[in-house]
């Protein structure tokens, strides 16, 4: 089996590298973490370079990119500012990947040179208060009147709500559970339409929000895929994006682990320079060799299941295993480093900290571990 990376690719990793070395200082990422504002300047940056059309097709002036490429993108910026990746998210994977996966031609027109350009942003509205690994569960409705549908209910957590230009929401237009949902791209200019930052533990400056729709007016050709194809259809379309999410969130953990244990490495090697040879140092070699095994087994899981979904082999079961797998196994390797680096964990003047916190949310968001260990036990028929 061959596990390298095209040229193509490993250039659009260089690519991404400078970009971060370049952009993201630790006086950046102090002062996102300190003042929690949606770093604007750091994505017109990355669209400047041309990165935000990596996954738009070549007929739309893109770079025709795979899961592949854009997890690569997602891996580069996580080692340095994690947010950044959510940040990005609303034009790459909310944007770019929805259009592209369940766009009609008409949406493709309208939105693929805007989203290349970085000129305009998606958010992703499904999750609500009562129906969050439920998502079927929304109660979020839409019902016509007059020529348009209209919008009431709320949704929670929803990044980057704030500032984004259109929201992929989420609405019950029936009464079949699974076969009554319609996602609708709403403006977020609309009467109605509001949203409301909220204070989080982590991922400070990722804009995340309490949205609330009160009659909001949209137009049938705002219905995702179109009104023929996109009506009672959301949830198919939700499914057919499940591959990409897991893995893209799977790509953000390994990045963080790659720098948790980067920054732990180098502690270690400095302490043991400073530590008298009497001393006790196994413990510490024990985590970094654990550290370093965990994060070889992430990296080929994660990539090579890119690679079947990649190749459209739709491999379910492996993405959910790469999503439970590679949350849970950061967080080891995270809570290690936290290990390595002792009192000096808690300290700011290190990254180790901050990376803790927000590992935490990979365990739940984009679907929790339990529900991706329900799928994986499905997929053998228990």
């Amino acid at each position: 089996m061959d596990f390298n990376f095209t040229e193509k690719q490993n250039a659009l990793r260089e690519k991404v590298r400078e970009y971060v070395d370049t952009n993201i200082t630790p006086a950046v990422v102090r002062e996102i973490e300190e003042k929690d504002e949606f770093p604007h300047d750091l994505v017109q940056k990355f669209c400047d370079l041309g990165l935000a059309k990596v996954n738009i097709p070549e007929a739309y002036g893109g770079l025709g990119g795979d899961i592949v490429d854009l997890m690569i993108v997602f891996e580069e910026i996580a080692k340095k500012l994690p947010v950044l990746c959510w940040n990005l998210g609303n034009i790459l994977l909310y944007g770019n990947e929805i259009i592209g996966v369940n766009g009609s031609q008409e949406q493709k027109d309208e939105y693929f040179p805007k989203l290349a350009r970085g000129e305009i942003m998606f958010s992703f509205a499904i999750t609500e208060p009562n129906a969050g690994s439920d998502a079927a569960g929304i109660k979020t409705k839409a019902f016509f009147d007059n020529g348009h549908y209209v919008i009431n209910g709320g949704k929670m957590f929803i990044t980057g709500a704030g500032v984004s230009n259109y929201a992929v929401t989420f609405t019950r237009t029936a009464e079949s559970k699974y076969g009554g949902i319609t996602s609708f791209i709403v403006d977020t200019s609309l009467e109605g339409y509001s949203a409301k930052s909220i204070k989080k533990l982590a991922f400070h400056g990722s804009n995340t929000c309490e949205v609330v729709y009160d009659n909001v007016r949209v137009s049938p050709q705002c219905i995702l895929g179109g009104e023929e194809k996109g009506l009672n259809n959301g949830w198919k379309q939700e499914m057919n994006l499940l591959n990409q999410e897991r893995l893209n969130l799977s790509a953000m953990t390994l990045g963080m682990a790659q720098a948790s244990f980067d920054e732990a490495l180098t502690f270690a090697r400095e302490k043991m320079k400073r530590t008298s040879p009497s001393t006790e140092v196994q413990s510490i070699q024990h985590d970094i060799a654990e550290m370093a095994s965990e994060l070889e087994a992430m990296k080929v899981l994660a990539y090579s299941t890119a690679w079947k979904v990649a190749q459209r082999l739709n491999p379910v079961r492996e993405t959910s295993m790469t999503k439970y797998f590679c949350a849970e196994t950061a967080k080891s390797i995270i809570m290690k480093g936290m290990n390595v680096l002792g009192d000096n964990a808690a300290s700011t003047d290190y990254n180790m900290q901050r990376n803790l916190r927000e590992i935490l949310i990979f365990s739940i968001g984009g679907g929790t571990s339990q529900i991706q260990k329900n799928i994986i036990c499905k997929t053998y028929g228990l």
